[in-house]
This record gives C-alpha cells, sequence and structure tokens, in this order.
C-alpha cells in the first residue's frame, strides 16, 4: 500500500465511547479494491465482527472497529481496523483471533486477504481522551519537533479546553505511536470525532468556533503541522 502521508494513521478513532479504560489501540490499514469492497464488508462484518464481540465479551480486548476512509484514491489504504486494549498483553496476544473454536469456521473460509491488495500496521498508546459518540472522525497524524512536549500540551491545555467547549466535537484524543516507527512516518495522532461525515467536512472548512487556549507552544513543538488529515466514517463497531 502506498501511505503517502507519512504516512499514516490511525483510527480512533475514533469514535463511540471507545476509549473507556483503554491504553492502546492498534490500527490495521488495508487496501480493498472497488470490485472487493461489498464481499470484504460482509465478510468482516458477519463474521470476524462476532470473533472480535467473543474476544470482548472474555476480556481479551475493549473494542473492535471497521471505518472507511472517506476520499483518497487507489493507491492507498480505504479501509482501517480498530483494536482497543486495555494492555500490552492483550494487543500483543493474537492467538485470541481464532475462528474455528469460537465460530467453528475454518479461517480460511472467511478471510478476506484474498481481497486485499496491501495491508499495514501500528500500534499506539492512548495518552488522553474524551469520550462521546459520533459516526465519523478526523484523524490527525503528525510528527512533532519534541513529542514528549506535544503530548504534554495537549494533556495540559487542549483537554481541558475541549471539556469545556469541545467546538462541534463529540469526541477527542490523543494518541502516541509505539511501533513501526520511521523516519518518514507520523509519531503522534489526535482525532476529533462528529455525528456525521457532513460535520466532519464542516469542521475541516473552518464552520465550528474553536475554544482559545492561552499561552500554546505548538508553533514551536510541532513546527510543521500535520503531515496528514483523513475523514473516515464508522462501518461497524463490535460494541456500539
Amino acid at each position: 500500500i502506498k501511505f503517502n502521508m507519512k504516512n499514516f494513521i490511525t483510527i480512533l478513532f475514533l469514535t463511540a465511547g471507545l476509549f473507556l479504560n483503554a491504553q492502546y489501540y492498534s490500527i490495521s490499514f488495508v487496501n480493498v479494491p472497488q470490485e472487493n469492497v461489498a464481499e470484504f464488508e460482509r465478510l468482516e462484518t458477519t463474521y470476524w465482527s462476532k470473533v472480535a464481540k467473543h474476544n470482548i465479551e472474555n476480556g481479551n480486548q475493549i473494542n473492535w472497529g471497521l471505518v472507511s476512509r472517506v476520499g483518497g484514491g487507489s493507491d492507498t489504504w480505504n479501509y482501517a481496523f480498530i483494536n482497543v486494549y486495555e494492555t500490552a498483553e492483550q494487543m500483543a496476544d493474537v492467538s485470541v483471533w481464532d475462528p474455528k473454536s469460537i465460530l467453528g469456521i475454518d479461517p480460511e473460509e472467511i478471510s478476506t486477504n484474498h481481497l486485499t491488495v496491501g495491508y499495514g500496521v501500528t500500534h499506539w498508546s492512548v495518552k488522553a481522551s474524551i469520550q462521546g459518540s459520533g459516526e465519523a472522525a478526523v484523524w490527525n497524524f503528525a510528527r512533532p519537533a519534541n513529542l514528549a512536549a506535544f503530548i504534554d500540551e495537549n494533556q495540559k491545555l487542549w483537554g481541558p479546553a475541549f471539556e469545556k467547549d469541545m467546538g462541534g466535537r463529540t469526541n477527542w484524543g490523543v494518541g502516541q505511536k509505539l511501533n513501526n516507527i520511521e523516519q518518514q512516518y507520523s509519531t503522534v495522532m489526535t482525532w476529533d470525532s462528529f455525528e456525521s461525515v457532513a460535520d466532519a467536512i464542516k469542521f475541516m472548512n473552518g464552520e465550528f468556533s474553536q475554544p482559545q487556549v492561552r499561552n500554546s507552544k505548538m508553533a514551536d513543538i510541532n513546527p510543521d503541522g500535520f503531515t496528514a488529515r483523513i475523514i473516515v466514517r464508522d462501518v461497524m463497531w463490535a460494541i456500539d
């Protein structure tokens, strides 16, 4: 997959009260050709979502979601899976993805690998979040000059400001990338969730007033701004 964003996401993300008790999450990006989209969504929402729900009910993870990218081209990812966890041990345990023992179905029968032409996985930790519902989100990726300061300012300055005035958002958060870190890729992401894709587009167009903060040093902390900003919409969450 050509992740032409330095590159990615991400995302979390992220919507719908997603990070209650969450400490970690993974994002798996896939490129699904248009002719395979219907079958890909059918298999994922009919079968793999049930495997995820079983894992959630048995305390192996917090949530699972499938989102689709709004816009973009045929040479990059157009779907992403989000798996949310309470511990690193949960995130590292891939043995729980066993449809044979959970559903009585061989994994080859419901595999979607043949329906994709590219795949990439990143792992993240949740650094701050404000819960809320929503069916669309803006994923913002960055590679700040000072990673620790970026997280600290979001936790201590922007987070409290959004708690008072969400500026049209229904959900907000910050994540730090833990794995697959390379010079050309982002090291952090933030997410702004909204009730609809239309609201997300309006937000990107500056149509929502935003809370004002004082003493922000973000221009120095992240002088290059966001490396990518992507709107995603929910396809399905295992736990709404």
